[in-house]
């Protein structure tokens, strides 16, 4: 009952996510490529029920497209990242990441369809499930077969390596873009989805283990074939669950800056190419009194297209300006200016004044952004700065007071 339970969960998994990111989908290529990601992995763990089941002619019909899936699986997710972090339309040219998958499944393909009924028979029973009485020597297409199992493995293990490297630069990418336009990038970044790419690895190295184990291990031992079950479960329960709860993408942004470059062009008079010294000198002037007399950074929402409005300028041109006359991005000067103004209502308040209250009149959007960047910029937690503040000024006025003589 229990093996027949462990064998099936990733399957139902599969599908409860496959229908909801369907439902979820239509205007968002995201979350139809992650759908398409959970079909094709139905379709993998079918076969997964179908080996474990003993379903021996099912099974040579099913293992080449077996091969297919599972080289598939990585290439998938990483055209799922590429579609949330770069704004590039998806073709039929883009499918050759999936030549390794394809190739290795018509070898084999290919190779089933010359064997006899005998060789096929050594292959599943001997080679695949490991039964006595099929013994070596064997013949060229068995050893064919053979080979296609050890090209697999190197082409999967290489494939889960080059996707989390590429799909982690994508979203480094990514979180950099964003951070040259938003001030607060709270609920914008993809920390989850990185999460479940670094997850997704360390379940590819239970696949291989497993398979270094023999697949036909965990027949004779069914209750062991829990732990690849459920790993595999909570990952893709976990695949499912972020990416259904993943709202802002590179469509969203994309959406954004062309709305609000309109507006800037509209409200701009035509600026040269290039950005001049003089402009550029301009262009810093004026944030700084923005920043500094104005306190803009108050408003939780600034973004870099309302500063550029604000300044007759361009987003280009104060990006520019940003990086290279202060040496840092949008998002980190505007929170270096709310952590300098948090820091004063710190050590000038009391605990009658909370820390919420402070992060608002800061211009952070909640606590959570506050005590994250607050301690990302000063290695202390508000709570922490301003009990160090209350200390120090005690101890100032002890100093202070004169000493009574008897």
């Amino acid at each position: 009952m229990l093996y027949s339970f462990f064998s099936i969960m990733p399957i139902f998994v599969n599908l409860f996510w496959f229908i909801v990111l369907l439902i979820e989908a239509r205007q968002n290529n995201s979350k139809r490529f992650l759908a398409l990601f959970f079909g094709v992995m139905i379709v993998n763990y079918t076969a997964h029920w179908i080996y474990f089941n003993r379903q021996y002619e099912l099974y040579t019909i099913i293992d080449s497209i077996w091969v297919f899936t599972s080289l598939a699986s990585y290439p998938l997710y990483y055209w799922y990242i590429r579609t949330l972090t770069t704004d590039v339309e998806i073709d039929w040219r883009r499918s050759r990441v999936l030549i390794p998958a394809f190739l290795t499944a018509l070898f084999s393909a290919t190779v089933y369809l010359l064997m006899s009924p005998q060789e096929i028979d050594t292959f599943i029973h001997g080679i695949l499930y490991h039964e006595p009485g099929y013994p070596p020597p064997y013949s060229p297409l068995v050893r064919l077969q053979m080979f296609r199992l050890t090209l697999f493995q190197v082409i999967f293990v290489l494939q889960a390596i080059l996707s989390l490297y590429f799909g982690l630069k994508l979203i480094r990418e990514f979180h950099a873009k964003i951070k040259r336009y938003y001030s607060d990038i709270e609920g914008k970044e993809l920390k989850p989805i990185k999460w479940m790419m670094i997850f997704m690895t360390f379940a590819s190295f239970i696949s291989s283990a497993s398979s270094i184990i023999e697949k036909d291990y965990f027949i004779t031992h069914p209750l062991l074939l829990a732990i690849p079950s459920i790993t595999h479960s909570i990952f893709l329960f976990g695949v499912g669950y972020v990416g259904s709860k993943q709202r802002f993408s590179i469509q969203y942004f994309t959406e954004e800056v062309k709305a609000n470059d309109k507006k800037i062009a509209q409200k701009t008079t035509q600026l040269a190419p290039e950005l001049s010294v003089k402009e550029r000198s301009r262009v810093s002037k004026g944030l700084q009194t923005l920043l500094e007399e104005k306190q803009i950074y108050k408003n939780p929402d600034l973004r870099l297209s309302d500063v550029a409005l604000m300044l007759g300028t361009n987003r280009t041109y104060l990006s520019r300006a940003v990086n290279d006359e202060m040496n840092t991005n949008f998002c980190d000067l505007i929170n270096d200016y709310r952590v300098k103004h948090a820091k004063v209502l710190l050590e000038n308040s009391d605990e009658k004044t909370s820390l919420e209250e402070i992060a608002l009149l800061s211009g952070f959007n909640g606590t959570s952004s506050f005590y994250r960047i607050f301690k990302e910029k000063t290695g202390l937690t508000p709570g922490k700065y301003r009990t160090i503040c209350a200390s120090q000024k005690e101890k100032a006025v002890q100093e202070k007071t004169p000493v009574p003589h008897s």
